[in-house]
């Protein structure tokens, strides 16, 4: 049927799925053409890749970056720490690396990296990722194997991309919403103040 739903283990739809360099000991340094961007946990912020906090560090201090270098529409997980995490690499950062607290999902073309981001965030797919990690008193553990033997479900394309865009758009909504609020807070803060000014005087 043209929009029947199958179930896929997501190894089967990934091209790749690996994780990141183990970042110990590398000084960070300011981006130049020597330098590549690195993300950690810290720089996944309401599901998307803040680039203004990215740290840089030399390609030369690391070997084989390769296996550890994400490209736009890669898909990262957290695999490490106290909250589930995931973002897309957009396509405003051309290649960057991930740490060991990342696993990235390269995916194949049976499926959307916008869809299986917003599966992945939804309750369903947090859900998911809870019952196959392993926890401890203070983190959350995932592994590839782990996440590879995620069940996924596999719309049609069509469908997968009006998810995808529903999902952007509700992003957005929620994003413009919460500067408006901050905006209008700081607005009211003001006038108050000057109230109170002219009042004294």
């Amino acid at each position: 049927m043209e929009n029947s739903i199958t179930i896929m283990p997501l190894r089967e739809l990934a091209k790749e799925i690996f994780t990141g360099v183990p970042i110990y000991n590398v000084s960070a340094v300011n981006g130049d053409s020597e330098s590549i961007p690195l993300i950690n946990i810290k720089d996944i912020i309401e599901g998307q890749v803040i680039k203004s906090g990215l740290s840089y560090i030399r390609r030369t201090n690391l070997k084989n970056i390769e296996k550890s270098t994400v490209f736009p529409s890669d898909i990262l997980i957290t695999c490490r720490g106290t909250q589930l995490k995931v973002a897309v690499v957009p396509n405003t950062l051309p290649q960057a690396l991930i740490t060991s607290n990342l696993i990235a999902i390269r995916l194949g073309e049976q499926m959307i990296p916008g869809f299986l981001s917003a599966y992945l965030k939804s309750t369903y797919g947090q859900q998911a990722l809870l019952s196959r990690a392993t926890s401890s008193t203070t983190q959350l553990v995932l592994t590839i194997s782990q996440i590879g033997g995620m069940e996924i479900p596999v719309p049609p394309l069509s469908l997968q991309a009006k998810i995808a865009n529903f999902a952007n758009a509700a992003a957005e909504q929620y994003r413009l919403s919460i500067e408006s609020a901050n905006l209008m807070r700081i607005i009211s803060n003001q006038i108050i103040i000057n109230m109170l000014s002219n009042k004294e005087d």
